[in-house]
């Protein structure tokens, strides 16, 4: 279930559909820049589910004739001070820079104190997991803007019942995927349900 097994023989694997969440997050900023954008990936090409996170959101920009990747330096285990490091070499190569896609939330995070910092305000970050930390940056409007969002509930169901299914003779797919949704700030002001009425005393 969700990460992938090295070795053994491989029943099922049942994970998010991380192609899918890329292309998600590449639509959202492709639609939010018009088409017309300068576009930095912070990647993690070792990583087998960002390998395919990457992969679908190249796919999403590739629709789009005026969405260029300038960049797409590779993040050391996805880590944010290294991801803030990487962002502060892309501003300085980069002036043009629209755009960065945070191939996790550590990175989009990263990201995102490094623009602060140099005040690039008008760059566009879309992260991918939906941490909390990451969902309130969302919320209180900063530049990080969208997060792919997985479902763990449903993978630890589908996992389960892909057990229960093969122990009862049932021939499995060899990869079932789980679908990826998208949340930004109008979503997730909706998920939190209207404010609550001050009490009068």
């Amino acid at each position: 279930a969700d990460i992938a097994a090295s070795g053994g023989t491989i029943v099922s694997h049942i994970a998010s559909d991380n192609a899918q969440g890329g292309r998600l997050v590449g639509e959202y900023l492709a639609r939010r820049l018009h088409g017309i954008g300068k576009v930095a990936i912070l990647d993690q090409p070792t990583v087998s589910s960002v390998i395919d996170r990457v992969r679908g959101f190249r796919e999403a920009l590739a629709q789009y004739p005026g969405m260029e990747v300038v960049a797409a330096p590779a993040v050391e285990r996805g880590l944010r001070e290294v991801a803030k490091q990487k962002t502060d070499n892309l501003l300085q190569a980069h002036r043009d820079l629209t755009a960065i896609f945070g191939s996790n939330d550590d990175c989009a995070l990263g990201a995102l104190a490094s623009v602060r910092a140099a005040g690039r305000n008008s760059i566009l970050i879309v992260g991918f997991d939906a941490t909390p930390e990451a969902r309130t940056a969302i919320l209180e409007d900063t530049q990080l803007k969208a997060d792919a969002i997985q479902h763990p509930v449903l993978i630890g169901r589908r996992t389960i019942e892909a057990v229960a299914a093969r122990l009862h003779g049932v021939s499995l797919p060899r990869v079932i995927p789980i679908s990826v949704g998208i949340v930004d700030r109008d979503s997730l002001r909706l998920q939190a349900g209207p404010p609550v009425p001050a009490r009068t005393p």
